[in-house]
């Protein structure tokens, strides 16, 4: 059947069983979940979903078979499994699905599962535009779908706890975030694999989807994908995502003002595209934030590969997956002839600025370790308590701790940062109508061209 009368066909039938509302139709009423995608992140949905005794995984899809073919048989219950994740979508059985695919398919799939009447998981970074994230949030609204971002930092107490310190002025007022990730891929990078045929069991249009028709190339199939622009933001979106959704968390913020950024691929000679070597500065209302990559020199900052440092007027607090601590300043804040200015202060005629206090003192916090698990990086029990309140969500029909339009205004920062670095330039954004004003240039890059027949389902 042509592609595109199959899938008219496979959302309408699903559509007519009617949406799901939150009685979990299946077996002793558990959670019928589908996992679209099978590489890494995929694969760990899957092992966390087979934990919960009131979920049953009904069907796996992935378009490189043999990936599909290892995943089988680590599912309990004998699930389905297909290469056209559009099938899932037909399932009566199906009421959420976990979307793991590559980044320029998450709001194409995420899209089409809400008008099927599933609840979507999709992991981040939610988006491949900005375009195509409000799209999302429209499609969860307009079908009363639950929609959940893969924000798992959310869902880490150490990050709940260090997030309300800053909330709650503990280091005074924040002027200045900076954000990074390091790593050294020198010289090679990724290499430079030549194009070839599509390896056995690989259905290649599909898996390209609505991105240009390119020749097969194992770089842009494997983890390597987010280095090329018709896939991913590159490290910008990647680990950025994470590092702007606790930033805008902690600041009570939803976008920054403008971005400005410089970089390129300087140490890895490779075939892939994004820069390795980056530099992003945001503006936000009174305070600024970077963002750092560096991936042909591995010297940690603040004693880590990645993580986000808040500078305020009284301490420093730094915080990654694995710790946190605070810095206390070594003195009070200072201004010139303070004396008069408190004097000035008792009689009223001027106050202090929110978020200062010249005689506060914090107490140093030596580093504490969040939970770990050998070979794992993340908290592992942060991981799954952000699966686990998804599919709680999926029953309450509550939105989630990382709802689609949190996902959404944290991936759009890092999407105005990537625009801004292929532009070259300083661009300004407009927030609440999300809109670069006056701006032709960066405005055409806030969606993309599809290719057919795999355009973005209209909602």
């Amino acid at each position: 059947m042509e592609r595109r009368g199959f899938l008219q066909q496979g959302v309408a039938a699903a559509a007519a069983s009617g949406p799901f509302i939150g009685e979990v139709r299946g077996a002793n009423d558990r959670i019928g979940v589908a996992i679209i995608g099978l590489g890494s992140r995929g694969n760990y949905e899957l092992r966390t979903c087979a934990k919960f005794e009131d979920v049953r995984v009904v069907a796996l899809a992935e378009v490189y078979k043999p990936l599909l073919d290892r995943a089988l048989p680590l599912a309990p219950g004998k699930p389905d499994g297909y290469q056209d994740f559009r099938r899932v979508l037909e399932r009566k059985d199906v009421d959420a699905v976990f979307v793991s695919t590559p980044d320029h398919w998450h709001a194409p799939a995420a899209i089409m599962a809400c008008q099927a009447g599933k609840d979507v998981y999709c992991e981040k970074p939610l988006s491949h535009t900005i375009h195509e994230g409000r799209m999302m949030v429209k499609a969860a609204r307009k079908y009363n779908r639950v929609m959940a971002t893969g924000s798992q930092q959310r869902s880490a107490e150490h990050f709940q706890k260090v997030v309300e310190m800053v909330r709650s002025g503990y280091i005074g007022r924040v002027s200045a975030i900076e954000c990074w990730n390091t790593g050294n891929a020198a010289p090679w990078g990724a290499g430079k694999p030549p194009d070839s045929d599509p390896p056995p069991g690989m259905d290649w249009d599909l898996y390209l989807g609505p991105a240009p028709k390119v020749p097969y190339n194992r770089n842009r199939h494997t983890w390597n994908y987010r280095w090329f622009w018709d896939y991913s933001g590159g490290w910008m979106t990647d680990w950025g995502a994470h590092h702007m959704d606790i930033i805008h968390w902690a600041m009570k913020v939803d976008w920054p003002e403008t971005a400005s950024a410089a970089g390129g691929r300087y140490g890895s000679n490779d075939n892939c595209q994004t820069p390795d070597t980056l530099s992003t500065v945001f503006q936000y209302p009174g305070f600024t934030v970077e963002y750092r990559v560096r991936i042909a020199n591995n010297r940690y900052v603040e004693s880590r590969s990645n993580g986000v440092t808040f500078y305020g007027a009284n301490g420093t607090i730094v915080i990654d997956r694995a710790s946190w601590e605070v810095y206390p300043e070594f003195d009070p804040p200072f201004t010139p002839d303070m004396d008069r200015v408190d004097a000035m202060v008792k009689t009223g005629n001027v106050a202090w600025p929110v978020g200062w206090d010249r005689n506060k003192k914090i107490e140093p916090v030596a580093r504490c370790r969040a939970a770990r698990q050998d070979g794992i990086r993340i908290d592992p029990p942060a991981q799954e308590a952000h699966v686990r309140n998804f599919l709680d969500c999926v029953r309450s029909r509550k939105l989630p701790v990382a709802d689609v339009e949190i996902g959404h205004r944290s991936v759009t920062a890092c999407h105005i940062g990537v625009i801004a670095y292929r532009l070259g330039r300083t661009v300004r954004w407009d927030g609440k109508q999300e809109v670069f004003p006056g701006d032709a240039e960066a405005q055409a890059m806030v969606t993309k061209k599809y290719r057919e027949p795999y355009t973005l389902p209209a909602v």
